[in-house]
């Protein structure tokens, strides 16, 4: 009976009941901020940033707290715009390293194994699969997502219209992004997709005029035209490396692009507003999930992709495929939640079409020829060297911890994701013989519109964890009484967070208020504390678990000096993406990889004998 009251849940139905989002108390948020910042700090620096903390308290900060719930009165999330502004539209460095993840898909491990001649048949199914997830959100046939560590609570779903028929645009000071799905209740949106091959874009109707999914076999059969037609062709201008760009470089080059020609302009809204965009590639095999992952995140064929999109996929012609997305308007765990839908769909057909196909006509490939001239190519010449400098800067490495998994986790009684961060901290300490400001993501989606939360893991219930993990007189007693301390602690930071009572958003919502109310700016966010911390996206450690399933992806580092980390945590292995930035000499993402594998065995080994 539940099963069938679940099915017949409309995907968007508890929109209007979810709670809107909080503002924090003050003095909780400065509280909180205060005890994360003493592991980054002597104690003179501390006596003064909590002389400046409570002197915002008193002062300025009242002000701004009340601002702040006036705009929670009127704003069902007040954060919301802002976030996506500050955190995600305004930065003007290159979307393609700084903003998005990739990684591979795990079909190979599963149903495809990588084999050349496949890559027509599995792009057409996969495209098949993803327009059959897109039609469920059409008629919103999908049940709400619920929060299982929440007690089932159902989540907002409004991220999902962002992940299909949607669209970064660059602009010359902040950029935008136009969302353009509709469910079948709302009106008509596009059913195409946008395949990328050699340079040359076409556009591809993947539902029929009934509102279905067009058949694997149909699909393919027009990637059969558009493969042919570009084998016998040179290489295409490659528009898409202009994605690539700075934004207000790209921003001032799509305009120039739009006056050149009318046409110019309905080509690129047809990419805007495309389900998802794909590359069939024609010069890489990778054979190995890592180097799938590479080449999905900073590999060089730049003229095939669209890096404002959520989506771009990528074939290669043995048949594996990598994904790449824009980070800007939707999260990694929805990415993550609509391909485990996509892998189900695919599982169920054992990755093989077997049923037939209808013999219609069906619209054929369209192809977007845009209009360049001596310029343009000059701007996609100087995007693709900037590009290629930039992603060549970037270790990207995907390792698998194959000794064990969450199953030995779980009989610690300690959460898998507390358990990894307790690795990450001791890991890093290691290595570098000092704490690394982290940041972990926290989802708030059970609140309406609801992105993310920052949970800061180094505390300093962690940092006298590793000491004494590190320090060869300290008994075993002592290391298990700090190691449950501080899980206690990562566990109700965690809590807290997924229930938007952190400090991180709420700091950042008055330091903006600040701003934009023509105030100078509150001594507490100039204080070296603020930096050293972690404030203002200053985190040496980005972290991110993304489920418990093979899928899996990554993101670059924060800062310079920095990685970027994210685990999949599977029954018998631990899928890690770590990244580092090539020219720093401190940061080493395959050591840190080394130094984590070891932690995960000393940590078992640890834990076991406390237990014995």
């Amino acid at each position: 009976m539940a099963t069938a009251l679940a099915v017949r849940e409309k995907t968007f139905q508890y929109q209007d009941d979810l709670p809107s989002m909080p503002v924090p108390p003050l003095q909780q948020s400065l509280d909180k901020y205060l005890d994360a910042v003493k592991p980054f700090v002597t104690k003179e620096e501390y006596k003064h940033t909590e002389k400046v903390v409570r002197e915002f308290g008193d002062g300025i900060g009242k002000e701004l707290q009340a601002k702040l719930e006036e705009r929670a009165r009127t704003h069902r999330n007040w954060l919301e715009e802002w976030w996506e502004n500050l955190a995600y539209l305004s930065a003007r460095t290159p979307n393609a390293i700084n903003v998005n993840f990739a990684g591979p898909y795990p079909f190979h491990e599963e149903f495809w194994p990588l084999k050349y001649g496949t890559q027509l048949e599995r792009m057409a199914t996969l495209l098949w699969a993803y327009t059959e997830v897109w039609l469920t959100f059409r008629r919103e046939e999908l049940p709400v997502d619920k929060a299982k560590a929440l007690g089932n609570t159902p989540v907002c779903m409004d991220q999902y219209r962002s992940i299909f028929n949607a669209c970064r645009i660059p602009g010359a000071e902040c950029d935008s992004i136009i969302r353009t799905f509709k469910t079948e209740s709302e009106g008509p949106c596009s059913g195409t997709v946008i395949i990328f091959r050699n340079g040359h874009m076409f556009r591809v109707t993947v539902v029929d005029d009934n509102g279905n999914a067009v058949t694997p076999p149909e699909i393919e059969k027009q990637l059969k035209y558009i493969k042919e037609l570009c084998n016998g062709r040179p290489a295409g201008p490659g528009i898409g490396a202009l994605t690539a760009w700075d934004r207000a470089s790209w921003a001032e080059s799509r305009q120039y692009l739009i006056s050149l020609d009318p046409e110019n302009r309905k080509f690129l809204e047809d990419i805007e507003s495309c389900i998802l965009c794909m590359n069939m590639d024609m010069d890489n095999s990778p054979t190995t999930s890592e180097q799938i992952g590479q080449l999905a995140m900073n590999g060089h064929d730049v003229a095939n992709r669209w890096f404002d999109k959520f989506a771009v996929l990528v074939a290669y012609p043995n048949g594996g495929i990598g994904c790449n997305c824009d980070h800007s308007p939707a999260d990694a765990l929805v990415a993550v939640i609509t391909v485990e839908r996509i892998l189900d769909l695919l599982r169920k057909i054992n990755g093989k079409w077997k049923s037939t196909s209808p013999k219609r006509s069906l619209t054929p490939p369209k192809e977007l020829k845009f209009i360049v001239d001596d310029r343009i190519l000059r701007d996609i010449k100087e995007a693709t060297e900037q590009y290629i400098k930039m992603a060549d800067n970037l270790e990207f490495i995907i390792k698998q911890f194959t000794t064990f998994g969450k199953k030995v986790m779980r009989e610690f009684k300690i959460h898998p994701d507390t358990t990894m961060q307790h690795v990450l901290q001791l890991s890093y300490y290691k290595m570098h013989g000092k704490p690394a400001p982290t940041y972990e993501t926290a989802t708030t989606r059970q609140y309406y519109h609801g992105r993310t939360e920052t949970v800061r893991p180094c505390t300093q219930e962690a940092v006298e964890w590793c000491r004494a993990m590190l320090d060869s007189n300290a008994p075993a007693s002592m290391k298990l009484q700090l190691f449950e301390k501080s899980v206690a602690k990562h566990n109700q930071l965690m809590f807290d967070c997924l229930n938007a009572q952190g400090f991180d958003r709420h700091l950042l919502g008055l330091q903006y208020l600040a701003v934009i109310t023509g105030h100078p700016m509150p001594e507490m966010f100039l204080d070296p504390a603020w930096t050293k911390s972690g404030g203002n996206g200053n985190f040496v450690l980005s972290t991110s678990l993304t489920g418990y399933t093979s899928i899996t992806g990554g993101f670059a580092p924060m800062l310079n000096n920095g990685y970027g980390l994210t685990y999949a945590i599977q029954d018998h292995r631990i899928i890690l993406t770590i990244s580092s930035w090539r020219d720093n000499p401190e940061t080493d993402a395959l050591k840190f990889y080394a130094t984590i594998a070891e932690t995960l065995q000393e940590l078992r080994s640890f834990l076991t004998n406390a237990k014995l």
